[in-house]
């Protein structure tokens, strides 16, 4: 399986993605939004069991609750503060940030999602498929 690497802002948390994800959003929900500090969180989604691999040191980690009421674990550099992953267990998906990928052309979004929370200045990309509220859109990826 080829794999991309990726890392946080000081390199102390480096880590190899699939490089085929589930999918590659543009997410404005509300969460998303504080954790990135702008409009909408690139995420990068992967198999948790298969698609990812942490190289280095381990992160520090946050849960929540989303609005879906699935556990969603937070993974962020101990030293930057960087977010490089979260943890969806239920779904078996890690949603990686599309940013922190190395080779930053591979990150390539198909989907806006919660445009319904978008700011009213923003503006969204017509061409891609838009979803206003949670639709699901990865499944249980244990087979993966």
């Amino acid at each position: 399986m080829a794999m991309k690497k990726g890392k946080c802002l000081c390199g102390y948390i480096v880590f190899e993605v699939q490089a085929s994800p589930i999918y590659m959003i543009n997410c404005f929900c509300r969460d998303c939004q504080i954790v990135s500090g702008s409009q909408f969180y690139g995420a990068y989604g992967v198999s948790l069991n298969t698609g990812l691999k942490n190289l280095s040191n381990e992160p520090s980690s946050y849960r929540v609750i989303s609005d879906s009421g699935r556990e969603n674990t937070r993974k962020f550099c101990p030293k930057c503060g960087s977010r490089v992953w979260a943890e969806i267990p239920d779904l078996n998906l890690a949603s990686v940030s599309g940013f922190a990928l190395e080779d930053r052309d591979h990150f390539k979004p198909t989907i806006n999602y919660h445009t319904k929370q978008a700011p009213k200045w923003c503006l969204i990309d017509k061409k891609m498929t838009s979803y206003e509220e949670q639709e699901v859109l990865a499944t249980d990826q244990s087979d993966y």
